[in-house]
């Protein structure tokens, strides 16, 4: 019996090592030490929370690395459902919502935090291998989760 517990939980050792292993990194908390980190490029996709839209190719781009944060987000070639229900102003000719702001600020959360109106963006910074930013969004009644990459 002692034989099966030991081989048991040197099993589940080795299984919490790989599942830790292939984690998206460590949750960093945004500081100002740390904005220029966020400077640049990043890709990746937006995932409505509709169920009648696929997940939509998204970029970021961060200008500056100072507080108030500036840049654009760009959902490109948004699907039918998605743009129909947002108003022509937000949308291009291509199909894709172009997001410029100039507020971002870091939250008491250390997460980085756009507001205009009553559309919001939030994103939890994940440092590993490759930064990572995950976060949620509410976009002209539009809603969802961003999942991206820094380029």
């Amino acid at each position: 019996m002692k034989k099966v517990f030991c081989l048991v939980s040197i099993g589940l050792f080795f299984v919490s090592m790989v599942m830790m292993s292939c984690a998206p990194g460590q949750k960093t908390i945004i500081t100002k030490s740390n904005l220029p980190t966020l400077k640049g490029n990043w890709e990746g996709w937006t995932t409505p929370d509709s169920s009648q839209a696929s997940s939509i190719r998204t970029t970021l781009e961060i200008y500056n690395d100072t507080i108030p944060l500036q840049g654009k987000i760009t959902l490109i070639n948004l699907p039918e459902p998605v743009a129909f229900a947002l108003a022509a102003e937000a949308k291009t000719a291509g199909n894709n919502a172009i997001i410029n702001f100039g507020n971002g600020m870091i939250s008491s959360q250390g997460t980085l935090i756009v507001q205009s109106g009553q559309d919001f963006l939030e994103f939890t910074l994940f440092v590993g291998e490759k930064m990572k930013m995950h976060g949620w969004f509410y976009y002209y009644g539009f809603r969802g989760t961003v999942d991206l990459t820094k380029k």
